[in-house]
């Protein structure tokens, strides 16, 4: 019997795995009685994905062991998940050498890809003392990376006791973009030291699409130090970014 993962929004995945495709080629899946996980680094080694989805946030959840793995190519995944439509489930069926991407709505509609058997160690989860926590909407965190891209290719971090600022640095021209609680444009602030650090725009933009389908956005860094961007969706899922810095 294959392994059955169903999820209640499909296009919640269609816009998660559009990030993840991004940043990796291919990577492995990891399910267990808790939840999917699935923690890998991109090949340069400067941007690592962390996603856990717990196993009560799906609608069906039967795994054939304790431990199911499975590989997958994010570019096929992606050309999948892409005809998702309004209010379809997503049902994953595990075999041994393929999965039934199934979208269940106004009919059923059925893909098989193949699954790839990859060797990949997961790396550990990073351990960083971060500095500032800064907790936003989705749509606020999505809006402001789409102001600086177009004038900037690093982005400066600040903080100061009541305000988080996001500063986009280019050759010519900068933008800054401050958020305060005061202005309701933050859902949390926790400000320990009045850290900078800075990073390539770049790998934030490629978060969009997940932020496009999360309810919340949650920035953490220190000074020099990775930061780490956390996406919230509906029933409890997650998924981070965790981003080097530029030194």
């Amino acid at each position: 019997m294959p392994s059955v993962i169903r999820f209640q929004d499909a296009r919640t995945w269609r816009y998660i795995v559009a990030s993840m495709e991004k940043v990796l080629d291919e990577g492995v899946f990891y399910a267990t009685q808790e939840g999917l996980s699935f923690r890998a680094l991109d090949p340069s080694r400067v941007v690592m994905i962390d996603l856990f989805y717990p196993s009560d946030a799906m609608l069906k959840y039967e795994l054939e062991s304790d431990e199911v793995e499975f590989g997958v190519s994010f570019g096929t995944l992606v050309k999948v998940l892409r005809r998702a439509r309004k209010n379809d489930e997503l049902e994953l069926r595990i075999g041994d050498a393929s999965i039934d991407v199934i979208f269940l709505g106004r009919g059923t509609r059925r893909f098989r890809i193949p699954q790839i058997s990859l060797s990949i160690e997961k790396p550990p989860e990073p351990k960083i003392a971060f500095t500032v926590t800064a907790k936003m909407m989705a749509t606020v965190f999505r809006e402001s990376i789409r102001t600086l891209e177009p004038i900037a290719d690093t982005l400066r971090v600040m903080a100061e006791e009541d305000k988080f600022i996001m500063r986009g640095v280019g050759d010519i021209e900068s933008a800054e973009l401050e958020f305060s609680l005061e202005r309701q444009s933050l859902l949390d602030l926790e400000v320990e030291s009045n850290d900078t650090s800075n990073y390539t725009l770049e790998y934030f933009s490629q978060m969009l699409q997940a932020a496009q389908a999360a309810e919340t956005a949650t920035f953490k860094y220190a000074g020099d130090a990775p930061a780490r961007v956390d996406f919230e969706f509906l029933g409890g899922g997650r998924l981070t970014f965790y981003v080097s810095p530029t030194l």
